[in-house]
């Protein structure tokens, strides 16, 4: 099921009765994919030890995390305890802290050659479109990107994430390239197909946004978020139908989650229409 992490803002839509829920723009908190420790060292290597141990800590326990990522900063733990710095100050929301310890980390990585550098920065980037700032967040991605040494499923969130800080920054258009890419890099992530079809819908594509949400819905068939996106885009259509059919679906797969709560108020509101 796709998080509730990522369907927190209620924003202004042309769906009915108002503030759908709509998952295109930024997160309460950061993407889990994006804060979560890059793929570790397999040696025995104190340093590398340490650095699983404190982000383990900085998750578990943020508050001892800040005080032991700081020790070891202090004894010289450089980058990597930055990064886990950065890690402990992301798991709080504190973004404005977070955000210069993810920027330095990936920096020093970079100098060091080492290639967990791109994670770094997308850690960077990630906090940064948390925090609100926009342009700062697409710098820190494209740095990632730069790397050079992303692929596959990160090179895929990376993208991801600028598609989602551009339709923050209302750039729809260049956000709806970067959803192609998300789509050829990674076609089995149902996130990305169902931001791009909340995108089209917004952009008044409805093909578009019908196709995409499909798709959708074939790679996660009990996802609350997406059937309450099916019925929106049924809805802008006139098809009452099958919105009504797929707010229910919404409800069904979760009530108590952002998505179903906003499909209940719409079945509701739609009842009293219907009665007035």
């Amino acid at each position: 099921m796709i998080s509730s992490l990522f369907l927190s803002l209620l924003i202004q839509s042309a769906t009915p009765y108002g503030s759908p829920i709509d998952p295109v723009l930024r997160p309460s908190k950061a993407r889990p994919e994006a804060q979560a420790n890059p793929p570790v060292k397999q040696a025995k290597d104190p340093v590398e030890i340490r650095f699983n141990q404190c982000i383990d800590q900085a998750e578990s326990d943020p508050a001892n995390g800040l005080l032991v990522a700081n020790k070891w900063q202090i004894e010289g733990g450089g980058y990597l305890a930055r990064n886990c710095l950065g890690f402990a100050y992301a798991t709080r929301e504190d973004w404005a802290k977070a955000i210069p310890e993810f920027v330095q980390s990936a920096e020093g990585a970079e100098a060091a050659g080492d290639e967990r550098s791109a994670n770094f920065w997308a850690q960077a980037g990630n906090a940064a479109f948390a925090g609100g700032n926009y342009p700062a967040a697409l710098k820190y991605l494209e740095a990632a990107l730069a790397q050079n040494i992303v692929d596959g499923l990160l090179k895929g969130e990376v993208h991801l994430d600028m598609a989602r800080v551009l339709v923050a920054s209302d750039r729809y258009d260049e956000a709806k390239r970067q959803f192609a890419l998300v789509h050829d890099l990674v076609p089995e992530d149902p996130l990305g197909w169902l931001l791009s079809a909340t995108l089209a819908r917004r952009m008044g594509d409805l093909a578009q946004a019908k196709s995409d949400i499909a798709i959708a819905a074939k790679l996660v068939v009990t996802d609350p978020a997406i059937a309450l996106e099916a019925g929106n885009i049924a809805y802008e259509g006139g098809d009452m139908v099958n919105a009504k059919s797929n707010w229910e679906q919404a409800v069904k797969f979760d009530p108590g989650s952002p998505a179903g709560q906003a499909a209940s108020r719409y079945l509701a509101q739609l009842v009293t229409s219907v009665a007035e």
